[in-house]
């Protein structure tokens, strides 16, 4: 007798081989019943050219652009003697015969032998290739990128490799907005252009006052920015040495970072105007406060230890307006030891020197400001004067615009629009603000020693233009020695921060000069000078007035 164990194992079988024989049944039927034309796969036609957008400046000034061609190859096949092909092709193209058999050596059927041929290159070789078809030469029709502005703005523009896909600045960050994948059928997608804060007219000027800087003082490295106060709108970037992105293989991988805003470095006395300005919004010290300088400070520590903050000379009786116009350590720190050690951080990270800003480029940093846990019993007040903390040109010039517009603090930013390639606005740019940081009156006391700082007596009366009202802070910063961690002895970091005109602020500028090797160190004397060189220029040209010129104008004279 068959057990019921064995029965119910005959089921399953029996059930699993007629489920079978219906799915191959219905297969069967699929097969037979489809027509040829249900069953062919039609091959979508997608776009066989990409056009990559355009990268323009504010004024519509090209920056970047697609533009054709033409590379020689051979068909190696098609060579009957390789020879005779190789010594042919050599002087036309001006590589030795050595270049191009290394190159034919490593190939069986196709060879890339040189990109970008000139006019006077192709047309030879059209005509070689016309008369002996034995040659094997191939003139290739191919698509790269033209970089008309050459080195200006290199940086942040970027630049493409072969294959035409971003590799650096926005051409790497934007790649999927310059060039979209190929769209089904189309023959050709057009990628999205992109319109740029940047004024190349102020990127002359920039340009022009970094290499005058560079040419006086050979320091080692120069960033420089101009911005609006108003929008955060970034109108011109130089990072020194500069490179050719059309060319860009031939220059060292440190030329083509954006240094303003990837690179941390302690400010130096720059920052004392930020520090000053967390002193008095918090009420910890007075418009009218004073501090006598006698060449240095002494404080006590929690732990009774004097800790003592040296000035470059004694400043004798010192306000707050006069602390920035002299650059009185000994006062902005005395201030900021009065100060609860978590409000001053907190005013510091409200400024931005803790933030990442977006403004699409590879790299940008946070900057450095350790918690406060981390802080020892001197971190506040070397933090007060720029040391102890890390931050950028961008960092700075954003968080000036705090000073600039009455407290209201705006978010830099460097793409203004993308449109498509009919021109319509895909994406357009809100300024955004954030604050108030500090109070008006916080920040218009700070401009007043700002512009005190720029008038005969002040660290930055070099940046003086006539009949513009130019607020200034000017620092130099020892460098940190990266491998000993202390402070160099000869490398010193120039720098001035700008704002003007003061009767209604619109421009920000700051120039910073790595390790200088002339005649001086100072920041009042290498970065000074050259923004003062960038506001008589931006007056002549009319972006701002000089009441010096109105005055001429209104007598006549």
């Amino acid at each position: 007798m068959v057990s019921r164990e064995k029965r119910i194992v005959r089921v399953e079988i029996i059930l699993t081989i007629a489920l079978f024989i219906l799915i191959l049944i219905r297969v069967v039927w699929i097969i037979v019943s489809t027509d040829d034309a249900q069953i062919k796969y039609n091959d979508p036609i997608v776009a066989s050219q990409v056009v990559r957008g355009t990268i323009y400046d504010a004024q519509s000034n090209i920056l970047a652009i697609e533009t054709p061609y033409y590379s020689l190859a051979l068909h190696l096949q098609k060579a009957e003697d390789i020879t005779k092909t190789i010594e042919t092709i050599a002087p036309v193209v001006n590589m030795s015969t050595r270049e191009i058999e290394d190159i034919v050596s490593q190939r069986s059927t196709y060879a890339l032998i040189k990109r970008r041929l000139n006019f006077d290159q192709k047309e030879r070789l059209d005509q070689l290739s016309s008369s002996d078809e034995k040659l094997g030469i191939v003139i290739e029709k191919r698509y790269g990128r033209t970089y008309p502005q050459v080195h200006h703005a290199a940086q942040v523009i970027g630049f493409t490799n072969t294959e035409n896909k971003g590799l650096e600045g926005l051409e790497l960050t934007q790649d999927r907005i310059l060039s979209p994948y190929p769209e089904p059928g189309r023959k050709i997608t057009y990628g999205n252009d992109i319109y740029l804060t940047i004024d190349m007219t102020l990127q002359y000027l920039l340009d022009q006052s970094i290499l005058s800087i560079e040419k006086e003082h050979d320091p080692d490295s120069i960033a420089g920015i101009i911005m609006e106060s108003r929008t955060g709108a970034i109108r011109a970037v130089s990072n020194y040495p500069w490179y050719d992105p059309n060319s860009y293989w031939e220059s060292p991988a440190e030329y083509r970072t954006n240094a303003f805003s990837t690179l941390m470095r302690e400010p130096g006395s720059v920052f004392k105007i930020f520090s000053l300005a967390c002193e008095l919004d918090s009420s910890t010290i007075e418009s009218d406060e004073h501090f006598f300088c006698d060449g240095s400070y002494t404080y006590t520590d929690e732990d009774g230890n004097e800790i003592t903050i040296n000035c470059v000379e004694p400043h004798g009786d010192v306000t707050p307006v006069d602390m920035i116009a002299k650059s009185c350590n000994g006062a902005v720190a005395h201030w900021s030891h009065e100060m609860p050690d978590e409000v001053f951080r907190q005013y510091l990270e409200a400024f931005g020197f803790t933030e990442r800003y977006d403004i699409g480029l590879p790299g940008t940093t946070a900057g450095y400001l350790a918690p406060v846990s981390l802080w020892s019993s001197r971190s506040k007040e070397t933090i007060s004067f720029g040391q102890e903390i890390a931050v950028s040109p961008l960092q700075i010039a954003a968080a000036a615009t705090a000073i600039a517009n009455g407290g209201m603090k705006v978010e830099p930013y460097l793409i203004e629009k993308v449109c498509d390639h009919d021109n319509t606005i895909v994406k357009q740019h809100s300024v955004r603000y954030s604050g108030p940081i500090i109070s008006k009156q916080t920040a218009d006391i700070v401009l007043e020693g700002m512009e005190m700082a720029s008038q005969p007596g002040g660290t930055a009366v070099k940046i003086g233009v006539e009949g513009v009202r130019i607020g200034a802070k000017t620092g130099t910063a020892q460098v940190a020695d990266e491998q000993t961690g202390s402070y160099s002895d000869d490398t010193y970091l120039a720098s001035t921060l700008s704002i003007f005109p003061l009767d209604d602020p619109k421009y920000i500028i700051y120039i910073g000069a790595l390790n200088p090797k002339g005649s001086t160190i100072w920041g009042s004397s290498i970065a000074s000078p050259g923004i003062s060189q960038i506001i008589s220029d931006m007056v002549r040209l009319g972006y701002i007035k000089s009441s010096a010129i109105e005055d001429l104008q209104v007598t006549g004279k």
